[in-house]
């Protein structure tokens, strides 16, 4: 989720996750046709049955030391009954801590997991469990060091992660800051062979704001590019700028949304063509609907859904979050409601013609899927 100006509440305490970054982009603005064979990762998918599972955390954003993350997964779909369904709450990791969720065994279930800044800076895996067992750690991965995904100019920390290299498995990713011409580098461990590269894209030159953002195949071959974005303040114009995450060369640019009066979540596949698209949740007056544009980097053309309940300040209605929550493999529109705690998706399985709507969470929780790079 990317950050708008003259924000309150919610939206002010997400700026802790803003970044300044800009595109070193490079190359022609295209997108090959390879169909991928890979199984896509489903992001909240920590069952594995192909669905995105209801997921908040509490205190994300705690700024005291050594406050731990409290994480409240319930299974999707609810069984037997609606309302009804596995669910397990667990604290695990920190406040400081990046939450990079993702699948990096390749069973195809997400993994519980935090990025921990330091000297070397630490991937904390840990599977998640079908039944009463606990949060086991499965593995504790140096890569990165103190200073990845920050800078003076970049005020906590991102998530980078992708599979860039088209296995199956999240790879391990830091960004870093040069400090002399603020180039960013990308370093990706490969999960599969823990083979290492440097990846150079983007700097910090010159730009007021920006994300970085977790991998998105733009391709349709199953590996991820690189993702970032930029808005300009003064114009309201909101950029991204896709890389390929083996040489580092621009893959697409795309200006879409407004700085102004949209959130910009992580691009996803929304269409079913294997190709993520960009998406723009326009926050118009409060207490109307919500309109979710979708733009297809293939075509460049853009449709609007109404979905939501506008709330420009994210005081008390919905917050948009990603996901496939009907696991028919296209991303659904949805939000997070937390006036009354409740996940709510349009099924894509049906045309975006059938509301489904799941409670979960307590008040003050926070949606795993609207975080900063989920």
């Amino acid at each position: 989720m990317f950050i708008r100006k003259n924000t309150k509440n919610l939206r002010s305490l997400l700026t802790i996750f803003a970044v300044i970054v800009t595109a070193f982009w490079c190359g022609e603005n295209t997108i090959t046709t390879n169909a991928q064979t890979t199984p896509r990762r489903v992001p909240m998918d920590f069952t594995g049955d192909g669905r995105s599972d209801w997921v908040t955390v509490t205190d994300p954003f705690a700024t005291t030391a050594n406050t731990r993350l409290r994480w409240k997964v319930l299974g999707n779909p609810a069984s037997p009954a609606p309302n009804a369904a596995f669910r397990r709450d667990f604290d695990y990791g920190f406040s400081t801590d990046g939450i990079v969720a993702d699948d990096y065994i390749g069973d195809r279930k997400t993994d519980v997991a935090v990025w921990r800044p330091g000297t070397p800076g630490i991937f904390f895996i840990s599977e998640f469990p079908i039944g009463p067992g606990p949060i086991v750690l499965n593995r504790a991965v140096q890569w990165g060091q103190a200073d990845d995904n920050a800078s003076p100019r970049i005020p906590y920390h991102v998530n980078p992660v992708g599979d860039y290299d088209g296995d199956g498995k999240a790879d391990y990713t830091v960004v870093r800051v040069n400090p002399t011409n603020f180039n960013l580098t990308w370093y990706i461990m490969s999960s599969a062979t823990g083979a290492q590269r440097a990846v150079p894209y983007g700097t910090l030159a010159g730009v007021e704001l920006g994300q970085i953002l977790p991998g998105a195949d733009f391709n349709n071959d199953g590996r991820d590019e690189l993702v970032f974005v930029t808005a300009n303040p003064a114009n309201g114009s909101v950029t991204y700028f896709i890389g390929d995450a083996m040489t580092g060369a621009g893959v697409i640019t795309r200006q879409f949304g407004n700085y102004d009066t949209d959130t910009s979540l992580v691009p996803a596949d929304y269409t079913g063509d294997g190709r993520a698209d960009f998406v723009a949740v326009r926050q118009n007056a409060l207490g109307t609907p919500a309109t979710w544009y979708m733009n297809n980097p293939a075509t460049n053309a853009t449709t609007a859904t109404n979905f939501g309940i506008s709330d420009p300040d994210f005081k008390i209605l919905d917050i948009p979050i990603r996901g496939d929550y009907d696991g028919d493999g296209k991303h659904d529109i949805a939000v997070y409601r937390r006036s009354n705690q409740t996940f709510y998706y349009l099924r894509s399985s049906n045309n975006n013609t059938v509301v489904d709507g799941q409670k979960h969470g307590d008040p003050g929780d926070y949606p795993l899927a609207g975080l900063f790079g989920f």
